[in-house]
């Protein structure tokens, strides 16, 4: 969705809505890691229990249900990039079901493989973008595209929703300063690409960033690129839910079918609905995460004084 400009197109559209992210990320982020650090929460299980007490399993239920939202949409986002660039006559989503083929084969090879695959995807990524700057010779400023002020918000939400297993832990370890000048990091680091892939993009195309791509090396490079980018971010997102179902089924293969099986079925829904809906759903849940911490400890800081 970044690499091919779809989220670009559905979330930003222009410079302005890009500090509108930055801001919304910076300080949800900053809020989410502050709690952690405050309540010693360096697990998303000693978060769960803190936030939600014995409702803890609805917390739970949600992330998995944020997980199962970004595999979905990273197949149905497989299938219409890869289809757009070399379509094929089929009637089933073939590219959706080859990337969750491979998505399945670097599941079952363990952590390991997935660092490896995602030094490599990232390391394509920035060569795809680095290159469609080069040959972008005849772009002339940015194409800039009307997108409501909330659907920013909402990409910071999922953003900061989707980063939770790993801010936990790095929140719950850092003091006030560190949370500070690591969240005004991401979030410029995060602006500044978003910005570059606005100035690639084309808003009048389906997928604004690669449609138009007519050298065959350099398309071919985008498909490699993007097929492994969905299977790392598949992968990150299955192993949760893969491991939570074996409380349930023992069998892992069973497991993974079942997974990407009805992720494959959702993702029919394609990449637009998934998007447009998905992410806000995160982001959704995001939000009702952070409101309930915050309300938590305003409640315990009230008790407190009284």
């Amino acid at each position: 969705g970044f690499l091919c400009g779809k989220e670009a197109q559905v979330f930003f559209g222009n410079a302005v809505n890009v500090a509108v992210f930055a801001v919304v990320f910076f300080a949800v982020n900053v809020i989410f890691r502050e709690y952690c650090r405050k309540k010693r929460c360096s697990s998303l299980s000693q978060l769960s229990v803190n936030v939600f007490t014995k409702f803890a399993w609805i917390f739970d239920l949600a992330l998995t249900t944020c997980c199962f939202v970004c595999i979905v949409t990273m197949l149905a986002g497989a299938e219409q990039c890869l289809g757009s660039v070399l379509p094929v006559s089929s009637v089933i989503p073939l590219y959706g079901l080859v990337t969750s083929v491979i998505a399945a084969a670097v599941l079952s090879k363990g952590m390991k493989a997935l660092k490896i695959a995602n030094v490599i995807s990232i390391t394509l990524a920035v060569a795809l973008i680095v290159t469609l700057l080069c040959i972008n010779t005849e772009k002339s400023g940015f194409s800039q595209i009307k997108v409501p002020p909330y659907k920013p918000a909402a990409y910071a939400l999922f953003s900061v929703t989707m980063s939770f297993g790993v801010t936990t832990q790095l929140g719950a370890e850092s003091d006030l300063k560190r949370n500070l000048i690591t969240s005004a990091t991401a979030a410029a680091v995060l602006s500044a690409l978003m910005l570059l892939i606005i100035y690639l993009s084309d808003f009048s195309l389906n997928l604004p960033a690669i449609e138009n791509i007519k050298n065959p090396y350099v398309l071919a490079l985008s498909v490699v690129t993007i097929t492994l980018s969905a299977v790392t971010g598949i992968v990150a997102n299955a192993m949760p839910i893969v491991e939570q179902m074996r409380d349930f089924i023992p069998d892992h293969s069973l497991c993974c079918i079942l997974t990407f099986g009805s992720a494959l079925a959702f993702s029919l829904f394609g990449f637009d609905f998934a998007v447009n809906f998905g992410y806000v759903l995160v982001g959704v849940i995001g939000a009702i995460v952070i409101i309930a911490a915050v309300a938590r400890q305003f409640c315990e800081r009230r008790r407190k004084s009284a």
